[in-house]
């Protein structure tokens, strides 16, 4: 028996309502298991992140320990940190230790709330040495005698007038922010910074850096006295031997990359004490 026209076009009707309704239900199940595979995916490269965070941290705090052995013995090297920090391969760590007393330690700037005029003066010389306005050492100055005040860096004179980013970044080589005052290192110091040392130019203080590759400075006196008739400057403590250094080290490890500065204290037979860390 036929059916009607109009039931076999209902019937037509609801099988496409049916395969319609299929293919929507397939569609939505493929987007939600494609959007929890894509979430799943997302998890997993965050955890895989964290982890490879953590140990570059790692990594680099086994890096920073090394060199405060090396500060003993001279013998750090990337050799040696490849070498005893087992890095996988592709992994790359560089690393650097710097003198901190062949800068000019802004914390001689003041003491017990006081501002060192001889400091001062000295800094003074440096800006001016630089091509910078020499009153921004009154300003520093001032910020360091101030007991509110929390100057651990370079960058922390930033809201003082005049230490615009580039004129920090043009200090940046030249100066420290030391845990307290000490003296400057001329056997290591470049020669803009020995123009805070002794009453001669800058191009004098090339000629002192030159001679000391030859013949590095046996003490103070031995500085002193390769002045020829060149005074130093009064108030301002200079040696030829450092106890803080800077320890920049940054690792690479597949897609994570780490980069710190350490300040490092040597302290005897012990090696050396750990008394800051930032990561930059």
């Amino acid at each position: 028996m036929k059916r009607p026209p109009l039931a076999r076009s209902a019937h037509a009707s609801q099988r496409g309502v049916a395969v319609v309704t299929a293919l929507l239900v397939t569609v939505l199940a493929v987007t939600l298991v494609a959007g929890l595979f894509g979430h799943q995916q997302l998890q997993l490269r965050l955890v895989e992140n964290q982890l490879l965070q953590a140990q570059a941290r790692s990594l680099l705090r086994g890096a920073i320990d090394l060199a405060r052995l090396d500060l003993q013995d001279g013998t750090a090297g990337a050799a040696r940190l490849d070498s005893a920090l087992g890095l996988a391969p592709g992994a790359s760590l560089a690393q650097q230790v710097q003198d901190a007393q062949a800068r000019f330690n802004l914390a001689n700037l003041a003491s017990a709330g006081k501002v060192n005029l001889f400091q001062r003066a000295a800094f003074a010389r440096l800006l001016a040495t630089l091509r910078l306005d020499p009153d921004l050492a009154a300003r520093a100055a001032a910020a360091l005698a101030d007991p509110g005040a929390a100057i651990g860096q370079l960058d922390d004179l930033a809201p003082l007038a005049g230490f615009t980013a580039a004129v920090r970044e043009q200090l940046r080589p030249f100066v420290v922010v030391l845990p307290e005052p000490t003296a400057v290192n001329v056997n290591t110091a470049p020669a803009e910074v020995l123009t805070t040392v002794a009453d001669c130019s800058l191009q004098e203080a090339r000629v002192l850096v030159a001679q000391r590759r030859l013949a590095p400075y046996r003490d103070a006196s031995d500085f002193a006295l390769r002045l020829n008739d060149k005074a130093t400057l009064e108030g301002v403590n200079f040696s030829v031997a450092s106890d803080f250094f800077l320890v920049h080290s940054q690792i690479r490890l597949e897609h994570a990359r780490l980069a710190s500065e350490a300040l490092l204290r040597r302290s005897g037979a012990g090696g050396a004490v750990l008394l800051a860390l930032r990561a930059l």
